[in-house]
Formats: C-alpha cells, sequence, structure tokens
C-alpha cells in the first residue's frame, strides 16, 4: 500500500511539472508571437507612411510640368495668356524658366526651370535648385513625351532624384497621362528610399478650359515600389475603384486610397474623401495611425 501511495504521489509530481513546463512556454510563445506581430505592423504601418511623403514628391513633379508648359505656352498650338499671380502662387514668385528653342512648333524643347536657393509658394513648401523638362511635343497632344528630371533638387530641405516621363495617352476628349518613374530616390528624414513605378493621370475637370490649370482634377491610378538601403522592399497599389484624386488648386492629394504591402502584411493608405488637407490616416489591421504629407 505505501508503495503504491508513493508511486501516485510521484506521479502526480511530474504531472504537475509537465503542466507547469506546457503552460509557461505557451505563455512565453504567446508574448513574442504578439511582440512580432506588433514590430511587423509597426514596420509596415512606417512603409506605407513612407510611401505615402515619396510619392506626393513625384505627383508634384507632375503638377510642376504641367503648371510650367501651360506658363511658357506649350500645352497646345498659340501661346496662351496666363494668369501670372496663378504660376506665382503655385510656383513662388522667385520661379523662373530659360528654354533653349524658342520657335514656334520647333521640337524638342528643354526648359531649364529654376527656383534659386529657395521658393516658398502659397502653401509653404519650399522649392530649391534646377528641374529640367525636355519636351517632344505640345503638352496636350496625343504621342507627346515629357521627361522631368530633377537637378539638385530639394523640396523643404529634402532631396529629390531620378527621371519621370508622362507620355500623353489622350484618346478624344479623354485627357490621360502615363507617367514612369526610374530611379528615384527621396530623402525622408536621415533615411534615403528608391522610389519608381507606373501609373496613369486622367484629367476630369478643367479640360474645358485649357488655357488655366487652376481648376484641374487628376484621378491616379498604378503601381509603385519602395526600396530600402537594407534592400526590404515595400509595393503600392492605386485600384480603379479607389484612384487618388488631385485637385491642382490643392497642395496635397484629396482623396483615395492605396494599398501598401511589406513582409507580407498590407497596409490601406487613406488621403480622404475630398477635402484639402495634409492629413493621411494609415491602417493595418486595428491599427490605426495619422500622419502629415510634407508641404
Amino acid at each position: 500500500m505505501r508503495s503504491y501511495f508513493c508511486f501516485n504521489r510521484i506521479l502526480a509530481g511530474v504531472v504537475g511539472l509537465l503542466l507547469t513546463a506546457t503552460l509557461f512556454y505557451a505563455c512565453s510563445k504567446s508574448t513574442t508571437d504578439v511582440t512580432k506581430a506588433n514590430t511587423s505592423d509597426n514596420l509596415t504601418i512606417t512603409a506605407a507612411g513612407d510611401q505615402a511623403v515619396a510619392n506626393s514628391y513625384f505627383d508634384d513633379l507632375f503638377v510642376i510640368a504641367q503648371e510650367v508648359c501651360q506658363d511658357a505656352g506649350y500645352t497646345q498650338t498659340g501661346r496662351k495668356a496666363s494668369p501670372t499671380t496663378q504660376m506665382t502662387s503655385k510656383l513662388g514668385a522667385c520661379y523662373s524658366y530659360t528654354v533653349d528653342n524658342v520657335q514656334t512648333d520647333s521640337w524638342p524643347k528643354t526648359i531649364l526651370v529654376s527656383f534659386g536657393t529657395g521658393c516658398a509658394d502659397a502653401d509653404g513648401r519650399v522649392r530649391v535648385g534646377n528641374i529640367q523638362i525636355t519636351m517632344t511635343g505640345y503638352f496636350y497632344y496625343t504621342g507627346s513625351t515629357i521627361t522631368v528630371k530633377p537637378l539638385t533638387y530639394t523640396v523643404n530641405g529634402k532631396s529629390v532624384t531620378g527621371t519621370q516621363t508622362i507620355t500623353n495617352t489622350s484618346t478624344n476628349s479623354v485627357y490621360k497621362y502615363l507617367s514612369v518613374i526610374s530611379g528615384g530616390a527621396v530623402v525622408l528624414d536621415s533615411t534615403t528610399v528608391g522610389f519608381g513605378g507606373s501609373g496613369t493621370y486622367t484629367q476630369t475637370a478643367g479640360t474645358a478650359t485649357l488655357g488655366s490649370v487652376s481648376d484641374d482634377i487628376f484621378n491616379y491610378v498604378g503601381t509603385d515600389s519602395l526600396v530600402y538601403s537594407t534592400g526590404n522592399a515595400a509595393y503600392i497599389t492605386v485600384a480603379d475603384s479607389t484612384y487618388l484624386e488631385r485637385k491642382l488648386s490643392c497642395a496635397y492629394i484629396g482623396k483615395g486610397k492605396a494599398t501598401v504591402t511589406y513582409n507580407s502584411l498590407t497596409a490601406t493608405v487613406d488621403y480622404g474623401n475630398g477635402v484639402c488637407d495634409d492629413s493621411v490616416t494609415i491602417a493595418v489591421g486595428d491599427k490605426v495611425k495619422t500622419i502629415a504629407l510634407p508641404k
């Protein structure tokens, strides 16, 4: 009887130890998994925020190209008088440009845009340096190619490099432009990220007043990529159903959503419902963060 009782006590002790070890392992594993999940979520949110910021710089280059071509009279045949106050407001009072070939209807033309040592626009965006724009034809004409290349160019102290090639793919009365970004790089705080991709800008308002850009509205859809110095990359998609809307009267994208995939996780970047502000909301699962786009 004593032997049997001792055996039961030993067995109970062993079982207890096993249960304790199992519970400890389960708790440790749960804590580790949660920590890893939180880290992955936060990294994805950061990548999505970086994408929104990088995209804003290259979206601005598209707008600059259109505004400069309008000001220079190279949007369509016949120079269009452009409201000086409009251009001063959008590009800054110290904005200037030179053209290598001023002969009418003669192409290509190269426009050197200068913002000098600092040119602030009405929204507080300070551009510095030069941008080179090369045109094969009028901006609004199907088949024309406009190549935009920043030269020692910064926005609010952040360097922007790369090449944006804009091809007019318009059909009938629908104005569309294919934008391809290659070799792009943007300095975000102390980090430099590579940026590239392609997408289409479709003009949805302002076509009746091609002599002015103030009432122009564009929708954007496409795919982009963001590459860090570590080699890690984020992939971005803007679908037709969630197109980004940019009113040229506003300094920011004001509507639409983009999805950003990083390390197998997907974040949603929400630009809002049309209100002109710098606010962007980023969501991954149950985590939500709001960031402000650069001026």
